[in-house]
């Protein structure tokens, strides 16, 4: 057969292969994370300016009360709609509403508890000395609970008299309540582990005792069951007789707010990694809900049918429990479908392969032909064997702590990972989370001006001070100028920041006491907790940034030019200004292009300057996207999301990095 058609039916059989490798691909790549997104069964959804820390369902669903931390308290109807905004005077911390609706109990930072009905008038209301951080109510509305930052317990009757208080002398604000009338009981967890049971007139009944400081419980009506949430992470669910232990359910962070079906035949767990977790009677998990940011307070209709999720972000969802179960399942089953379909693609496309290189003339001349080149470099490898194992080392260690990191998380990025723990194919629903992170995509904004500025920093001031030493003639106040110049790079950057926090001080600091002095007290402020000024103050720090690695850079291309070229500059009667302008910058080129990237990576990646200094605060002003991955990852333990962060990084430096080698050319490339 001739060479023309060996290439023609190679050409032919490639362009198959690949056909069916993208199929299999687009299969994987699409239905998969398609079937891994937000699950079905999602009622509504509100966003409010900020995050909310208390969320309550009614005992049918139908209401559903949601406190936030712009102090308002609202009430949502079954399909989302607002039906009434409270405000108090300051953050809504807890807020309990009983099962039919027409009593809320709201605790407030504002160091009142408000008992409402449920037209949202203020029945009454009781000041303590701190900050009130919980509150619970009867389902009658014959008694109130609330706790607070003093460290004590409040019990109220319905008219507002306080029955009873107790200073427990420990961090409280787990609270709940059961039972009516005179056979109402208070259900208390404290920051010691203990869950203790309060009859009406405060007689301590029970006490069980758990390994962690209790955040959050949850009780059945009947008091039978008790659901708590610890700061290890772990949803206990108690004997409410004896207070033994019949399961418990390990979150992958402490855990913020616990929720109990009525019978006690489902639960719902919100923890800080962002996830709501939907149990079974016997603990086991049902549904996961992973949510864009840390879950604060969940609730759960007394039959199970309505729960409802408040996080960090300030996003409220409520769900249809068989919805979101039958919407699991079916996505389950897709994702089956599919993997099995994609495998049977691929195995036809093995097959096909090894039929056309051992059964045609065509393919096997094709395969002798593609075989040549890895068998020769075999050869050539073996031939070598001994300087390649010399080099083994280095490249077991390469792979291992260079290239093993990049590949794992660039797959990470499409995952829910838990190292160590678990990993779960989630496809593109991290990216979809990013989108919608309002940190990340201010982050943005923010690193783009700390790129514009960074560049800025490092090509002129830099490149002046190069040039002023290269152009002083005398060669011993050239030496000592470099010298001063330089010796600042080995002092570490964070003991410069800390110095510059010192300098930038509210109360003591250098910068407010200098325009004190001089009569300018009015232009004191906070600079790093204002919002108009704090990523001005950042960038100003260093100032007046001569970079010592980009003057060494700069002034070791002055010193690399031809003493020739300068010379006939000087016969020419060319100044030094324009001597810079049509000698020095453009032979300069191949540093500029050096030190634009340098500076391009290392400005996408700022991250310690911030979290040192602002931590990305006020709100999201100096926010990074480099700083959401740290936060992400070390604080949040949401790895898969950190790695996609990782990801859009590496392709933003990786375009920046091939536009500055396009476009910006060296002087050695205009010789050529």
């Amino acid at each position: 057969m001739s060479g023309l058609h060996v290439k023609s039916f190679a050409f032919r059989f490639r362009c198959a292969c690949g056909a069916l490798t993208l199929a299999a691909a687009f299969l994987l790549a699409t239905a998969l994370p398609l079937a891994a997104q937000s699950p079905d069964g999602q009622i509504w959804e509100h966003d409010a300016a900020s995050r909310v820390q208390a969320v309550a369902v009614s005992g049918d669903g139908m209401l559903v009360a949601v406190g936030s931390r712009d102090n308002s308290l609202s009430l949502f109807d079954a399909s989302g709609e607002l039906l009434w905004r409270f405000e108090a005077e300051n953050s809504i911390l807890g807020v309990d509403i009983s099962p039919d609706g027409q009593w809320l109990a709201v605790a407030s930072e504002d160091r009142f508890v408000y008992l409402l009905d449920g037209e949202n008038n203020v029945l009454w209301k009781y000041k303590a000395g701190r900050p009130m951080n919980n509150a619970a109510v009867a389902r009658d509305g014959s008694l109130v609970a609330a706790t607070s930052d003093d460290l004590s317990v409040y019990v109220f009757d319905q008219e507002g008299s306080l029955l009873w208080q107790e200073e427990l002398g420990i961090g409280v604000r787990a609270v709940d309540i059961y039972g009516s009338g005179e056979k109402t009981r208070v259900v208390l967890g404290s920051d010691d582990g203990l869950i203790t049971i309060y009859n009406r007139e405060g007689r301590n009944l029970l006490q069980a005792w758990l390994d962690y400081s209790v955040r959050t419980v949850s009780v059945t009506p009947n008091g039978a069951r008790i659901l708590a949430g610890t700061t290890d992470g772990s949803a206990v669910l108690l004997n409410g007789a004896n207070g033994k232990e019949i399961w418990r359910f390990e979150a992958e962070d402490s855990v913020n707010s616990v929720s109990l079906a009525g019978d006690g035949s489902s639960a719902l767990v919100g923890s800080e990694d962002g996830s709501a977790y939907l149990l079974d009677s016997d603990g086991l998990l049902t549904h996961q809900f992973r949510l864009e940011s840390e879950v604060l307070s969940v609730g759960l209709s007394v039959d199970g049918s309505r729960l409802s999720v408040g996080t960090v972000s300030g996003a409220t969802r409520s769900y249809d429990r068989a919805a979101t179960l039958s919407g699991a399942a079916r996505s389950s089953a897709q994702r089956q479908r599919t993997l099995i379909a994609a495998v049977g693609v691929i195995a036809l496309l093995v097959l096909a392969a090894v039929w056309a290189a051992r059964n045609t003339a065509a393919g096997q001349q094709v395969w002798q032909r593609s075989a040549a080149g890895p068998l020769g470099v075999m050869q050539t490898m073996w031939n070598a064997r001994l300087s390649y194992l010399l080099i083994l080392p280095t490249l077991a260690l390469l792979l291992t702590f260079n290239y093993y990191p990049a590949f794992s998380g660039l797959y990470h990025a499409f995952t829910e990972w838990s190292p160590g723990v678990r990993t779960e194919w989630v496809g593109l629903a991290n990216f979809q989370s990013l989108m919608e992170n309002r940190f990340f995509l201010s982050g943005f904004r923010n690193a783009a001006i700390l790129v514009v500025v960074s560049i800025a920093k490092t090509m002129t001031m830099p490149l002046l001070v190069a040039e002023f030493i290269f152009n002083l003639r005398n060669r011993f106040s050239q030496y000592w100028f470099r010298t001063l110049f330089v010796v600042p790079i080995v002092l570490p950057a964070v003991v410069e920041i800390l110095v510059w926090n010192n300098i930038y001080d509210p109360a003591i600091g250098l910068l407010n006491e200098s325009l004190k002095l001089v009569g300018l007290e009015e232009l004191t402020r906070v600079w790093y907790g204002d919002a108009s000024v704090a990523l001005g103050s950042i960038i100003f720090i260093g100032v007046p940034w001569v970079n010592a690695f980009a003057l060494l850079i700069f002034y070791g291309g002055l010193i690399s030019i031809s003493n020739e070229i300068i010379d006939a500059s000087l016969v020419d009667g060319a100044s030094t200004w324009r001597r810079f302008w049509s000698i020095d910058l453009p032979l300069l080129m191949g540093q500029v292009k050096l030190l634009l990237i340098l500076n391009f990576i290392n400005a996408v990646q700022t991250f310690e300057l911030v979290f040192l200094t602002t931590g990305g605060g006020p709100g999201a002003s100096t926010y990074t996207p480099a700083l959401e991955l740290y936060y992400k990852a070390m604080r949040m333990d949401r790895m898969g999301i950190a790695s996609a962060i990782g990801m859009i990084l590496f392709f933003i430096i990786l375009a920046g990095t091939i536009i500055n080698m396009r476009f910006v050319s060296s002087s050695t490339e205009y010789e050529a």
